[in-house]
């Protein structure tokens, strides 16, 4: 007896851990929610959850909380008066609960009006957008909101202020677990410069919570190439 109860105490606490033994962590896809479940008698071609790699790694790259900032050249298109010169772009996107998120963004450019001198657009944006994951690794979204202008300088083209809305459907993908590349389309009522724009980006995460931004913006008025940060969380 005195060999027995010592015998059973141990089976009594072995067996929890060799029950867990038939089971691994496999990453299930689900769109709002990356916690790996556990899944009894996972075979080991499943694709199990692997801490810093698969879904989980796109799912932190694909976020819908980041802050950056970028430059921008801006090439003014057409035969208009307009000649471009730089600009700054900074942009707040902050997830409320999934799948709404907000967008805070200001874009300042710069530029010459040839009959006119030198002036300056301020450009200010906060709305609202959705996505939905197809995939872990592909996101559709769509973004509404307001856009306000104002300018300085003397200008015969633009507005010296001017309220619009805009829209913007567009598409994330990523290509790995360290490129994320978007398109997306921007339309708004604006009177003022880029009533429409095709966007394409990429960003390559140089650590796990910061990436490089490359990108251009195909504007109805102007052409921006934009490089810059981006901070993730």
């Amino acid at each position: 007896m005195k060999f027995f109860l010592p015998l059973w105490l141990v089976l009594a606490f072995a067996a929890p851990l060799l029950a867990q033994q038939n089971y691994q962590y496999q990453y299930p896809y689900d769109p709002y929610n990356s916690t790996p479940t556990p899944q009894p008698n996972a075979s080991s071609s499943s694709a199990n959850y692997s801490g810093g790699g698969g879904g989980y790694a796109y799912d932190k790259l694909l976020s819908y909380s980041t802050l950056q900032a970028l430059y921008a050249f801006n090439d003014f298109k057409g035969d208009n008066q307009l000649s471009g010169a730089s600009g700054i772009n900074a942009a707040l996107n902050l997830q409320l609960f999934k799948p709404l998120y907000l967008h805070f963004g200001v874009d300042w450019l710069s530029g010459t009006d040839d009959h006119f001198g030198d002036f300056n657009m301020t450009s200010v944006s906060a709305g609202a957008g959705i996505y939905l994951p197809i995939c872990s690794r592909f996101h559709i979204f769509g973004e509404v909101g307001l856009r306000y202008d104002t300018t300085s300088g003397v200008l015969d083209a633009i507005h010296g202020d001017d309220f619009s809305v805009y829209v913007k459907p567009g598409i994330r993908f990523a290509a790995t677990e360290k490129l994320e590349l978007d398109a997306s389309v921007y339309f708004a009522s604006t009177d003022n410069l880029d009533d429409r724009a095709v966007q394409v980006n990429a960003y390559y995460a140089l650590f796990s919570i910061l990436d490089l931004n490359l990108g251009v913006d195909f504007g109805s008025d102007i052409n921006s190439y934009h490089g810059g940060l981006r901070f993730r969380w």
